[in-house]
C-alpha cells in the first residue's frame, strides 16, 4: 500500500532535495499546506488558520531562499485570512473548499508564466545561436525546446553544475529534445565564451535591486558576459521576487552540506568507499551567489523582457505586495 503524503513528508523531501527547481517546491509546498488543510481537526476557522501557519512556517524553513515557495505560502495564508473575515457566518469546512479553489489558480497561474516565458524567451533566441547554460532550470528547458520545435538551430553547452550535477540533467533533457547539446566542466566557462552568442540561466530569487539569485557560479558567468560582450538573460516568473528585500533584508545564501562536496566526484567514490573528510579540513559550499543588477541584460517573465530595475516594481504589482 503506497504511504499518505503529509505535511512533514513533503517538508523533508523538499529539504533534502528530493523535490528540487523553485516551481516544483512551491507547487510541492502548496500541496503539503493543503495536506494540513485536509489533515486539520480545528473546530473553528481561527484554530484552522493557525494549522495553516504553522505548516507554512514547517514547509518555509526547508530552504530559505526560495522566494517563490514563500510567496505562495503567503498568499494561501492572506487569502484564508480575508476569507474569515468576509465570511463570519460560514464554517472550516467552506473555509477548506475556498482554499481548495485558491491553490488550483495559483497553480494554473504559475503554469500560464512558465509557458508564457518559454514563448517570449524563444522569440529572443536568434537563429544558429550558441547558448550557455548553468544549472537545471525547468523553465529553461522549456524556453529552449519551444525555440527549436519553432525550427531555430541551436548548440547549447551545459555547464555540469558542481557538486551535485545538476547540468547534466539539463544536458540529457536538451540532447532528448534533438537539440545539437554539448556538456563541460564549470571551469571551462572561461575558454568557452569567445564561442558563446548568449548565456541564459533560471532563477532562486530576485531582490528589490533587481539582483540575481541563482545556482553558484552564475555570479562567474555573469562576469565573462559582462566582459566579453556576450547578452546575459534570465528567465524567471516574478514569483521569484522576494519581498523582503524591500526592507533592506539580505536574501540568505543556504550553505549545504559539505559531504555533497567531499563526497562526490571520481576521488570520493575511489573503490567504491567514502573517504574520510581530514579532520581540520573545512568545506565550503554555497548552494547559490548574487548576480548584481548591473550585469544582467533583461529579465524574461511573464511580463515580458524587463530591464533589472524595473522587476521589482513590476512583481509588487502581479504580486499584490503594494497592498
Amino acid at each position: 500500500m503506497a504511504k499518505t503524503r503529509s505535511v512533514q513528508q513533503i517538508a523533508a523531501d523538499i529539504k533534502a532535495l528530493k523535490i528540487q527547481g523553485a516551481r516544483r517546491i512551491a507547487k510541492s509546498a502548496l500541496e503539503g499546506l493543503m495536506l494540513a488543510a485536509k489533515a486539520s481537526r480545528a473546530k473553528n476557522k481561527a484554530g484552522f488558520h493557525s494549522d495553516l501557519l504553522a505548516a507554512a512556517r514547517l514547509l518555509e524553513a526547508t530552504r530559505p531562499t526560495e522566494p517563490m515557495m514563500r510567496n505562495a505560502l503567503e498568499q494561501t495564508l492572506r487569502f484564508s485570512m480575508a476569507w474569515i473575515h468576509a465570511n463570519p457566518a460560514r464554517d472550516v469546512a467552506a473555509l477548506r473548499a475556498a482554499l481548495a479553489k485558491r491553490e488550483a489558480l495559483l497553480l494554473s497561474d504559475m503554469e500560464k508564466s512558465a509557458d508564457t516565458i518559454a514563448k517570449i524567451g524563444a522569440a529572443e533566441i536568434p537563429d544558429n545561436a550558441s547558448i550557455l547554460i548553468h544549472c537545471h532550470s525547468t523553465t529553461l528547458m522549456r524556453l529552449l525546446i519551444r525555440a527549436h520545435k519553432m525550427g531555430k538551430h541551436l548548440r547549447v553547452t551545459c555547464l555540469e553544475t558542481r557538486p551535485l550535477y545538476q547540468g547534466r540533467l539539463s544536458a540529457r533533457e536538451l540532447s532528448a529534445a534533438g537539440i545539437k547539446t554539448t556538456l563541460a566542466v564549470d571551469s571551462a566557462c572561461g575558454s568557452l565564451i569567445n564561442q558563446i552568442d548568449l548565456v541564459l540561466v533560471g532563477a532562486d530569487a530576485i531582490t528589490s535591486e533587481g539582483d540575481l539569485i541563482n545556482k553558484v557560479g552564475t555570479s562567474t558567468l555573469a562576469q565573462l558576459a559582462h566582459l566579453h560582450s556576450v547578452r546575459f538573460l534570465c528567465a524567471a516568473e516574478t514569483w521569484k521576487f522576494d519581498p523582503l528585500t524591500r526592507l533592506g533584508r539580505a536574501e540568505p545564501i543556504e550553505q549545504r552540506a559539505w559531504e555533497e562536496v567531499w563526497g562526490s566526484g571520481l576521488y570520493g567514490q575511489e573503490k567504491g568507499k567514502k573517504v574520510k573528510k581530514p579532520a581540520k579540513l573545512s568545506v565550503l559550499n554555497p548552494a547559490f551567489d548574487r548576480t548584481p543588477a548591473r550585469l544582467i541584460s533583461a529579465y524574461i517573465t511573464e511580463e515580458g523582457l524587463v530591464p533589472p530595475a524595473q522587476l521589482g516594481i513590476i512583481a509588487q504589482s502581479k504580486l499584490s505586495l503594494s497592498r
